[in-house]
């Protein structure tokens, strides 16, 4: 028989915006040169929609299931580290985990994944300190506010606990997310624009709590129409700059990842 062969896979969400498919890639070459002894493939985790799917865009191969089934025909068995860029414990990265079970039990051979970002309340510190340590070179008295995309159910609240974290450690910014049904919840735009205005905020930069900065973050974030995150901030007075970043570009997520990945193949 022969030995298992290890095999590196980074999972992402993905992106169909050029910009962040080159992030991605130029994160997955940074990966590369942590761990050159071992292949590494890079694998869209994103529910398949119509439009605007990660995949839809010629990058099809991408798609997690695909790129397992090609270790699959490999024709060895295959010891399988996956390496998760994910934000939240939410419903994306347990079908993630439930399809990395799957391929184990097939191969015969023990997976390991790493978690997200925020895979329980207790990460919110750390994860907390790296966003504080990217907007310290902020001006005094400019704001900061920081979008993610959501989750469903108890997921929702790992943003809760982050947005607190977050703002005793740098008063003046705000974290929120795009799945805030309620215009008084403090997560929601609305919310945080009102809040930062009745402080007397008249500037805020805009950034994404986003893997890679796509669709969401230069149209839901920083687009100049009706019911941006940008429009809702001006309507209170406030100028946004937007720093559209992904995290996998910021050196302190950059850092955090390269400890996973270490833990991850120790």
């Amino acid at each position: 028989m022969h030995a298992p062969l290890k095999v590196l896979v980074v999972a992402a969400h993905g992106s169909s915006h050029p910009l962040a498919r080159a992030a991605l890639g130029g994160f997955a070459d940074h990966v590369r040169a942590l761990a050159p002894d071992r292949p590494i493939h890079l694998a869209y985790t994103a529910f398949r929609r119509s439009g605007n799917h990660p995949a839809s865009a010629g990058a099809q191969e991408r798609e997690l299931p695909r790129v397992l089934e090609g270790l699959e025909r490999l024709g060895a068995p295959v010891e399988l580290a996956v390496l998760s860029l994910h934000v939240v414990a939410g419903d994306e990265f347990e079908r993630t985990r439930l399809a990395v079970e799957a391929f184990a039990r097939g191969q015969g051979v023990p997976a390991r994944l790493s978690g997200p970002l925020l895979a329980r309340p207790e990460d919110a510190p750390q994860v907390a300190r790296a966003l504080a340590g990217e907007l310290k070179a902020l001006p005094p008295g400019e704001a900061a506010v920081l979008m993610g995309h959501g989750a469903a159910g108890e997921a929702q609240q790992l943003y809760r606990e982050l947005a607190r974290e977050l703002q005793a450690l740098a008063p003046l910014a705000r974290l929120g997310v795009l799945e805030a049904a309620d215009p008084a919840d403090p997560l929601h735009i609305r919310a945080m624009a009102a809040d930062l205005a009745a402080r007397g905020v008249r500037r805020a930069t805009l950034a994404p709590l986003l893997t890679v900065a796509g669709r969401h973050a230069h149209k839901d974030l920083a687009g100049e129409q009706p019911g941006s995150w940008r429009s809702a901030l001006a309507a209170h007075g406030i100028d946004s700059p937007a720093d559209l970043r992904g995290l996998v570009e910021r050196e302190a997520f950059r850092a955090l990842w390269a400890g996973r990945l270490a833990g991850l193949l120790a």
